[in-house]
């Protein structure tokens, strides 16, 4: 507004007229100058007047209410939230978007203390003047929480009833993303199904309407089980339970489910509603933790049964050799009969200490502290020099113990050891099973960076039922197998550990084959590789 002399003297005017000897003017200004609520005079450029409330906030503030550069720009916090305006919002004025609110008021923000608080804004034209305001500012910060919010759009206009509406719908969108939510009548027919519980089962979004709810039913779910439960809400009872449902496809879901019955205002029964959470995953993750308990438990007590039966031979026979000390020095036969017993304890302590070793190796392999020496090896010289070793332990005169080799070197990276002890522990078990025919060690070269290192032997096989165990600890093809029964767990940790893949083909009564699959490494100058 520009400051043309008739305005100026209109503003004079009101201020002579506010500080004259009228009794009815004085009044008014001792009651606005009492009240909380901040009251001015203003033609929207600065103010002209103000009661004690308006100049105590705008001293806080650091601000000259009367001074020639004072500006509502800087008055007004501009809140980008529904309701507030401020200098500038949507390209208007802010008394004319205060004008435009009509008898609704509208809400400013403004910097009081360390603080934004909320205000209440009404301005009125000052009668009989067209551009000067009387502008009422009153606190409602501690009124805007989330309950005064809601209880305020429900008791003022349409308007603020709509957007308490629009907070509620905001609500009901949370809680409904969340919650897997459905609602059937009295005959289970389903009439509302949210786009989260669509999406877990996997049905489209408004496919489940019209379809029953036993679509969802789990098939460990009994019809006693079943019938009960809607028993129980047709009733009027709130049903809670873990159930099992079904997916589109057939898989199976748990879920933390609370079904309510709805009733109307003559508490007649109306429909039912389910709220429910996935938890599929929790169960899971409870029962892999009972195997696991229940797989340590059975281990435990294998382990208890493997070191009990060597240490109690180991007892029976020292306390056998111990009784007939005395006469080993009367007759050869004393002394033979307590060397004997000597000779079994010392074969079962060898036992025993095997059995530990291989323990604390098992232990060690699934600790992941096991370290491995990777070198580049010569796997033809390595697997030669292995079958050599293990020749002896072949006495049989009706098993032929074979190798085919390949005539050229081929290279891998290995630790030479641990390679060493899988193909020993495959080899010995092969010349222990097989009775009559062969056992025949070879390598194999498949396409251009794999070879397979294979231990095929015509015995006993392995049962169809022991397949898939045969790596598990303390688990052994025939319970009159000799050993811990640990050899291929080992055998399989240190294969897995070296990056290497061992597959298994049996048949009961025909024969086995183990075949190591490796993958083969070009030779460059400065390797380190290890040769026989």
């Amino acid at each position: 507004m520009s400051k043309q002399e008739p305005e100026l003297i209109t503003v004079e005017a009101i201020k002579q007229r506010l500080s004259d000897k009228d009794l009815q003017c004085h009044y008014y200004e001792a009651i606005v100058n009492t009240t909380k609520d901040l009251i001015a005079l203003t033609d929207g450029e600065r103010f002209i007047d103000a009661n004690a409330s308006m100049i105590s906030v705008c001293d806080s503030m650091g601000k000259t209410i009367f001074a020639d550069d004072f500006s509502f720009t800087d008055f007004f916090e501009p809140i980008d939230r529904f309701g507030y305006i401020y200098e500038g919002h949507n390209n208007k004025r802010w008394y004319e978007l205060a004008l435009a609110c009509s008898d609704e008021g509208c809400r400013v923000g403004i910097m009081k203390g360390d603080a934004v608080h909320s205000f209440n804004l009404t301005l009125t034209r000052l009668e009989p003047f067209d551009a000067i305001y009387v502008m009422t500012l009153t606190d409602v910060t501690s009124l805007m929480g989330y309950k005064s919010t809601l209880e305020e759009g429900i008791k003022s206009s349409m308007k603020d009833r709509d957007r308490t509406q629009f907070l509620l719908r905001q609500y009901d969108k949370a809680i409904d993303s969340a919650t897997l939510v459905y609602k059937c009548d009295l005959n289970g027919i389903i009439s509302y199904a949210n786009k989260a519980l669509s999406k877990v089962l996997l049905y489209g979004y408004g496919e489940l309407l019209g379809k029953h709810v036993s679509i969802f039913r789990g098939p460990t779910i009994s019809d006693a089980e079943y019938s009960a439960t809607w028993n129980k809400l047709k009733q009027g009872k709130i049903h809670r339970a873990i159930t099992e449902n079904v997916d589109k496809l057939g898989e199976i879901h748990y879920f933390d489910v609370t079904m309510v019955p709805i009733h109307d205002e003559e508490g007649a029964i109306v429909e039912f509603l389910s709220l429910r959470h996935e938890i599929t995953e929790v169960l899971e993750a409870k029962e892999s933790a009972i195997r696991t308990l229940q797989e340590k438990n059975k281990f435990f007590d294998q382990v208890s049964h493997e070191l009990r039966t060597p240490l109690n031979a180991i007892i029976n026979f020292t306390d056998q050799a111990l009784e007939s000390f005395d006469e080993i020095f009367l007759d050869d036969e004393s002394r033979d009969l307590v060397k004997m017993y000597i000779d079994r304890s010392h074969k079962n302590s060898q036992q025993l200490l095997h059995l530990i070793n291989s323990l604390l190796d098992m232990a060690k392999l699934r600790s992941g502290k096991e370290k491995y020496e990777m070198v580049r090896t010569d796997i033809v010289a390595l697997v030669g020099d292995v079958y050599e070793a293990t020749g002896a332990l072949n006495s049989k005169i009706s098993l032929e113990y074979l190798l085919e080799l390949p005539e050229h070197s081929i290279f891998i990276q290995c630790d030479v050891l641990r390679l060493r002890q899988i193909l020993t522990n495959l080899i010995s078990n092969a010349i222990k099973f097989t009775q009559n025919g062969y056992v025949k060690v070879s390598i194999k070269e498949v396409g251009a960076d794999e070879c397979w290192i294979e231990i095929k032997d015509t015995g006993v096989g392995i049962p169809e039922d022991k397949m898939d165990r045969i790596f598990e600890p303390f688990e052994q093809v025939s319970t009159h197998d000799q050993g811990t029964g640990l050899g291929l767990g080992i055998v399989n940790e240190y294969v897995k550990g070296m990056g290497m893949r061992l597959d298994v083909v049996s048949s009961l009564g025909e024969g086995s084959c183990f075949t190591l699959k490796v993958i083969t490494t070009k030779q460059t100058d400065g390797d380190e590789t290890w040769k026989i």
